[in-house]
């Protein structure tokens, strides 16, 4: 991929799963981890994995490097243009350096619980992702059912 025709994204739902992620972005190029600080990790009453801004509060997630075709390929899944989520660019800490990326919101905030499949989705995007252990057991497991 040439620079200019990559996206930097974090995912921090169901995304985390890499064989979602090879299925709905087969050029995706996994990076590490990175935290989003000033926001907290939720399940919106729609069933699937938000953040809204929390100001003691932080959200963990996986760095992706993508192709511009893959993310048209994202924005049909995350439902851009059907008003699901918002492409926001918001700021993550990358390996101690801050970097702009690409990151799905969803408007709706008001909390509820995840579909199963959706919650068997995030657990094996948990077991890929690595992400530190005290924040998915002080955000995550309060939410999805092992």
């Amino acid at each position: 991929m040439s620079k200019t025709s990559q996206t930097t994204y974090f995912a921090y739902g169901s995304n985390l799963c890499i064989r979602q992620m090879n299925k709905r972005c087969p050029n995706n190029l996994k990076m590490g981890i990175g935290r989003l600080q000033g926001h907290r990790w939720i399940i919106t009453n729609r069933g699937y994995a938000n953040i809204v801004k929390s100001f003691d509060d932080e959200v963990w997630g996986v760095i992706y490097v993508i192709s511009m075709q893959d993310e048209k390929k994202l924005d049909a899944y995350e439902g851009v243009e059907t008003k699901c989520y918002k492409k926001e660019n918001l700021e993550i800490l990358i390996d101690g350096r801050i970097q702009n990326c690409l990151t799905y919101v969803d408007p709706i905030t008001i909390e509820g619980i995840p579909t199963f499949t959706y919650a068997n989705t995030i657990n094996e995007g948990l077991s890929d992702s690595k992400l530190p252990e005290e924040y998915v057991k002080k955000y995550l497991m309060t939410k999805i059912t092992l």
